[in-house]
């Protein structure tokens, strides 16, 4: 009798300081900070408390997906904005 062919399940594991989503916290994405005690740590990629998860249970973040084009990050300005410490434009 032959065994039913099964693909093989590859765990991410991701270098510290890596983009990931916990799949374990459905939303939530962080920086990965590495693995303690079979616990994965994780902390918001703006700062803030860390917290830990499920090493198994991590992806890798679609690239581009933090980032936002510089025009909505900013408002626009004008060269008349701008003033040299001696006052000059």
């Amino acid at each position: 009798m032959s065994r039913p062919a099964t693909t093989p399940t590859t765990i991410y594991r991701p270098q510290v300081g890596a983009p990931v989503n916990d799949l374990v916290h459905p939303g939530a994405s962080g920086i990965y900070m590495g693995t303690l005690g079979g616990r994965a740590y994780l902390r918001p990629s703006g700062g803030g408390v860390e917290w830990d998860t499920d090493p198994n249970k991590l992806e890798p973040v679609n690239p581009g997906a933090e980032l936002t084009p510089v025009s909505q990050r900013s408002t626009r300005r004008s060269p008349e904005c701008i003033r040299l410490p001696d006052g000059r434009a």
